[in-house]
């Protein structure tokens, strides 16, 4: 398989970018309302919504691709875990899922190196359990 086959093969799992881009109309809106708003409570907790808007838009665009599965191995890109590790180091690939006050939570776990990655749904841009079937897919066989 030559680069360019493997660069083909790659998957790349990130943010959708509709939604980073709803974030960041949002904040738009939350600093529109906080310079409107006459009362001060509602001036702090606009504030506060546009904070953590602007937070989720940012690491949206900053750590994206979030997650690239390769021939070669995997390239993690999140603000606690980055960089490009083969695949002997990862040791698992799986989806959880929990089931918690009657809602159904799934993630993609990934047991690399001396660390474990876990990513939602929203930061893969896909269902979990798909993310881990293609994850599965890509690593070639004997890894």
């Amino acid at each position: 398989m030559d680069k360019f086959d493997r660069l083909a093969a790659a998957r790349h799992f990130g943010p959708d970018r509709r939604l980073t881009a709803a974030y960041s109309g949002a904040v738009v809106v939350a600093l529109g309302a906080t310079a409107l708003t006459a009362d001060a409570a509602g001036r702090i907790l606009f504030g506060i919504a546009a904070i953590i808007l602007a937070g989720y838009a940012a690491t949206d665009l900053v750590y994206s691709p979030r997650l690239v599965a390769s021939a070669d191995g995997l390239t993690i890109h999140t603000p606690t875990l980055t960089g490009q590790f083969p695949w002997s180091a990862v040791h698992a690939v799986r989806a959880d899922s929990r089931q918690r006050a009657g809602l159904r939570l799934v993630t993609l776990e990934i047991d690399v190196a001396d660390s474990l990655a876990v990513f939602s749904r929203r930061a893969l841009g896909t269902d979990p359990e798909t993310a881990a079937r293609q994850i599965r897919l890509v690593r070639p066989p004997g890894c």
